[in-house]
C-alpha cells in the first residue's frame, strides 16, 4: 500500500466509526428506544430487551453504513483539503483520480460488508427478535401465522389458517383446493380437502419428500361437468388421507412470513417468482416486495455512490469546521431519501419497474458524482 493510500485510509477510519455510532444512535432514538420503553413497561425483562436491541443492530446498520461512508469521506477529504494536503499532493504530481482510488476501495468494502450483513446475518437476527417478542410479550409467533400458497406441481391452492410448526412439519387447519390438470378444467376446482392437521410424511422418509398425511377432516370431489355432483368423504382418528403437496416445510416457511427483513435476496426471489405467476394478494404488495428485494442490493451500493459523490464535495480551498461536512452529509442523505421515496412510489404504482425504482437514487447520485469528479480533477 502506497503512502497516499495509507494517508487517505487514516483520514477515513475515525470519521467512519464516528458516523456509524452517531447515525445508529439516531435510528435507535427514533424508533427502537421508544419500543424498548414499551417492552419494559409491558413486563419484558431487561436482559431480554437488551438482547432484542443487540439483534436489531444488523438491520439498523444496513441503513447507517452508507450514511457513515458519506460522512467519513466528506470529513476526511475536507480535513485534507483544509490542511492543504490535497494541494501538496497535486503539486507532487498525484491526480485527484489517484486520491479517489482508496476512497472507492473503501466504498466497495463497506458495500460488500453491508450486503453480507443484510443477506446472511440480519434475517437470522430478525427472526430471533420475533421469537423473543412472542415468548415474552405473548404476541403471535411466526409458527401461528396463517398463509396461502400456490402449488404449481399439483395445480392446487393451499390455505393454512392455523399456522405451521416448521420443526415438526405440522400444518394446522388446512384447506386444499385442487384444480383440474387437463387444459379444459385447469381453472375449475375438482377437489376440496380440509384437515385439522397435516403431517409432513417426509420427516423420516426422504422418498416421501412431497407427501403429507391429513388427519381429522373430509374431502369433497366435484365433477367439473356437473358442479351439483359433490361426493363427500370424512376421515378421522386412525383413518387418514395422504396427498401430494410439492412443498417441504422449509419451502412453505417462506410464504408464511413474507417479511423482507427476515428473508435473503434468494428467498425473496423464489417467493416473487410464484407470486408473479399466481398472485394471491394485491399487486401493489407484490411490487413493494419486489422493491424491497432490489433494495437489498441498491442500499449497500449507496456506500460506493456516496463515496464517489463525497470526494469532490469534500474539496474546499480553505480551512473550515467539521460542521460543514456534517451539514453536507445530512443534505445529501435528505435528497437521496426524497428521490428514493418518489421512485419507490412510482414502482409500487406500476409506473416504473421495481428494479428501476430501487436503483434510481443510486443512478442519480452516480451521475452527479461523475460530473463533480470531472470538475474537481481539472
Amino acid at each position: 500500500m502506497k503512502l497516499v493510500d495509507r494517508q487517505v485510509f487514516r483520514e477515513l477510519i475515525g470519521p467512519f466509526l464516528f458516523g456509524v455510532a452517531m447515525f445508529t444512535s439516531v435510528f435507535f432514538a427514533g424508533k427502537i428506544l421508544i419500543d424498548l420503553t414499551n417492552w419494559l413497561m409491558n413486563g419484558m425483562p431487561v436482559l431480554t430487551a437488551l438482547e432484542i436491541v443487540l439483534y436489531s443492530l444488523p438491520s439498523t446498520m444496513f441503513w447507517t453504513l452508507p450514511m457513515s461512508m458519506l460522512l467519513a469521506v466528506l470529513l476526511g477529504v475536507g480535513r485534507m483539503s483544509g490542511e492543504s494536503e490535497v494541494v501538496a499532493l497535486f503539486a507532487g504530481g498525484v491526480s485527484f483520480y489517484r486520491i479517489t482510488a482508496p476512497i472507492v476501495a473503501a466504498g466497495v468494502v463497506v458495500s460488500a460488508f453491508s450486503m453480507l450483513l443484510n443477506d446472511r446475518i440480519a434475517p437470522i437476527a430478525a427472526a430471533r427478535i420475533t421469537d423473543l417478542k412472542a415468548a415474552v410479550l405473548k404476541t403471535a409467533s411466526t409458527s401461528d401465522q396463517p398463509f396461502t400458497l400456490q402449488d404449481t406441481g399439483t395445480n392446487s391452492q393451499i390455505m393454512v389458517r392455523g399456522g405451521m410448526n416448521k420443526k415438526t412439519g405440522v400444518l394446522r387447519d388446512v384447506t386444499i383446493v385442487a384444480f383440474g390438470l387437463d387444459p379444459k378444467n385447469r381453472n375449475k376446482p375438482v377437489l376440496y380437502l380440509y384437515a385439522s392437521r397435516a403431517q409432513w410424511a417426509g420427516m423420516n422418509d426422504p422418498s416421501k419428500r412431497y407427501r403429507w398425511t391429513l388427519h381429522d377432516g373430509y374431502t369433497q370431489a366435484i365433477d367439473p361437468r356437473d358442479p351439483n355432483s359433490i361426493s363427500t368423504v370424512a376421515f378421522a382418528g386412525a383413518n387418514t388421507r395422504e396427498v401430494e403437496i410439492r412443498k417441504t416445510p422449509s419451502e412453505m416457511a417462506m410464504y408464511q412470513n413474507l417479511r423482507p427483513e427476515q428473508m435473503s435476496f434468494a428467498d425473496l426471489s423464489k417467493v416473487l417468482r410464484i407470486l408473479h405467476a399466481y398472485p394471491d394478494r394485491p399487486i401493489s404488495e407484490i411490487r413493494q416486495l419486489d422493491v424491497d428485494r432490489w433494495n437489498k442490493i441498491s442500499v449497500p451500493l449507496a456506500s460506493l455512490v456516496f463515496a464517489l459523490l463525497a470526494a469532490p464535495l469534500g474539496i474546499r480551498p480553505h480551512r473550515s469546521s467539521s460542521s460543514v461536512g456534517l451539514g453536507l452529509s445530512i443534505l445529501v442523505i435528505f435528497l437521496y431519501y426524497i428521490v428514493g421515496r418518489y421512485t419507490i412510489s412510482l414502482a409500487v404504482q406500476g409506473n416504473i419497474a421495481p428494479v428501476v425504482g430501487a436503483f434510481a437514487p443510486n443512478i442519480v447520485g452516480l451521475a452527479a458524482a461523475l460530473v463533480l469528479l470531472k470538475r474537481a480533477a481539472k
